[in-house]
């Protein structure tokens, strides 16, 4: 496995080779220099540099692992959810009169009709109202 990767079995065994640390790849801020504009810049500088290194060898690491293949899959569930047509119910009946029937029907409490029917439960109980009145 770590030949095919190019790699030493020491590298392999270690996890590769070790990255630099923020130390070497950056200079040194200290504290005093915290104190001035020009060591709080510096520091900025620096804050904003650590940052786009990190941006950068994620940006590496996500590219290496595409050449792998690791995301194969994922792409495949994308590709396959952007060809989907949306399901669409022309169907779908009002929810006044739904709700109108299921009340004169069944025998659902109020709170499920409301749920089925996608109104609030007092619409529910005013149109159960409305409808004791007109027998």
């Amino acid at each position: 496995m770590a030949k095919s990767r190019g790699m030493s079995l020491e590298e392999a065994a270690g996890g590769g080779p070790a990255p630099k640390r923020p130390e070497e790849r950056f200079p040194q801020f200290s504290r005093k220099q915290a104190d001035n504009e020009a060591g709080l810049a510096k520091g900025g500088r620096m804050s904003d540099s650590w940052v786009d290194a990190d941006k950068i060898r994620r940006d590496a690491a996500l590219e290496e692992a595409r050449e792998r293949g690791l995301d194969e899959a994922e792409r495949r569930k994308a590709a396959a959810a952007a060809n989907r047509v949306p399901r669409r119910n022309n169907r779908k009946r009002d929810p006044d009169s739904h709700a109108r029937v299921l009340l004169s029907e069944t025998s659902l409490p109020l709170e499920e009709i409301s749920v089925l029917a996608g109104m609030d439960v007092y619409e529910v109980v005013a149109l159960k109202l409305k409808m004791r009145r007109g027998e």
